[in-house]
């Protein structure tokens, strides 16, 4: 039974997968799925399936947006950018107070990459979690300064609000790029075989023993 706090770490290129998994803190969510949106994206637009998903992942922002509303959830962007970035409707402070809030989904544009804010029960009290695959783990943020970063040119954040009902809770799946660090720490440390360390040796003296003579040559050498 699994009873941490939820949280898929990146594998290839999935973080679109990832970034739906930890904001929902459920992987009921699958490749499968993804793939039947950038199919529907294909059926309703004539778009190729190649432009919103590659073969490790890689999805596009419609191919997220598609398979969240397929699921019955409503979507919408949260910054508007035509003169200048201004966050739209309910504030994150207001948003954390709705029980039919479920996070956000954030695009980076820049470094193509996905990343969520999440809502958190802690203490009897919501707090928003900021979770990015590639990281070591949710991280607790403010909404203030959520907002901030995704009104942030530098930060390049783009929001998606999604609201609707809980998802059915899927266990994460394993682990698949534990941390090595400990691994190689404790690796058994070998020691080479007593005729390799002889020979060695032998080889190390037979070249001492010639460097004189070989810098002598190699000095008036004409």
């Amino acid at each position: 039974m699994f009873t941490g706090q939820f949280f898929v770490r990146q594998q290839t290129n999935q973080c679109g997968l990832h970034a739906l998994q930890n904001m929902f803190k459920s992987a009921a969510l699958a490749k499968r799925d993804m793939h039947e949106a950038c199919e529907a994206i294909f059926q309703q637009t004539g778009d190729p399936i190649h432009n919103h998903e590659s073969m490790g992942g890689d999805w596009s922002v419609a191919a997220i947006v598609t398979v969240l509303r397929m699921g019955g959830y409503e979507v919408r962007g949260a910054v508007s950018s035509k003169a200048q970035r201004t966050w739209m409707g309910a504030s994150l402070k207001d948003l954390l107070k709705d029980p039919q809030f479920r996070g956000i989904i954030l695009h980076q544009p820049r470094s193509r990459h996905f990343t969520c804010l999440r809502p958190e029960q802690v203490d009897d009290k919501r707090h928003l979690f900021f979770v990015d695959s590639q990281s070591s783990g949710p991280i607790r943020i403010s909404p203030r300064l959520a907002e901030r970063r995704c009104l942030a040119v530098a930060y390049a954040w783009e929001p998606y609000v999604v609201m609707g009902k809980e998802m059915d809770f899927v266990a994460p799946p394993p682990d698949l790029h534990p941390d090595t660090s400990s691994r190689r720490s404790n690796k058994t440390k070998q020691r080479p075989s007593e005729d390799f360390m002889k020979q060695w040796k032998e080889h190390q003296a037979k070249n001492t023993v010639n460097e004189p003579y070989n810098s002598f040559n190699a000095h008036y050498k004409t």
